[in-house]
């Protein structure tokens, strides 16, 4: 994926993204914690989670800190982010980081599983949908096995689509 700088405090970088979107989202973590009750629910504490557009892995840090017996698989375009991403989790082998377009008809090939128990977003909504039947609907993949979690607003009690 990217390669780490030895040095770098990337728990730093992540604080400084997650206070900077926080200030377009002012609900953010609670949404977060929304979504983390739902697959809770719906698949256990121990799920496998695509977390699409994940940036700095912000989704996957509340993830793992919640359920440590959990797998992420973060997507991302952004070089940057993937690489504060990648600094961050160095050397935590529950979380991978995948450099790929959601717009390319052929992203799911770079992904290290072929099935999910959760597909989480923070950011990417138009092109989560489009991405996520894409996967569900290729044959190559068990749509059955992936569920599909939006964030709601707080209060809202279904997370199915």
């Amino acid at each position: 994926m990217t390669e780490t700088v030895v040095g770098t405090d990337w728990q730093g970088w992540q604080d400084s993204w997650d206070r900077q979107q926080e200030w377009y989202m002012p609900d953010r973590e609670e949404r977060f914690r929304v979504m983390l009750d739902m697959v809770e629910a719906l698949v256990g504490t121990e799920p496998r989670v695509l977390d699409l557009a994940c940036g700095t892995g912000s989704i996957s840090d509340r993830l793992l800190k919640r359920f440590p017996k959990a797998v992420s698989v973060g997507v991302d375009l952004d070089p940057a982010l993937l690489a504060i991403a990648g600094g961050h989790f160095a050397g935590d082998d529950r979380v991978t980081f995948v450099r790929a377009d959601l717009k390319d008809p052929r992203w799911t090939d770079a992904l290290p599983h072929d099935s999910y128990d959760a597909v989480l977003t923070g950011n990417a909504r138009k092109t989560h949908y489009r991405a996520e039947a894409e996967f569900a609907q290729d044959g190559s993949h068990d749509h059955r096995r992936v569920r599909r979690m939006r964030q709601l607003p707080a209060g809202s009690t279904s997370a199915l689509a």
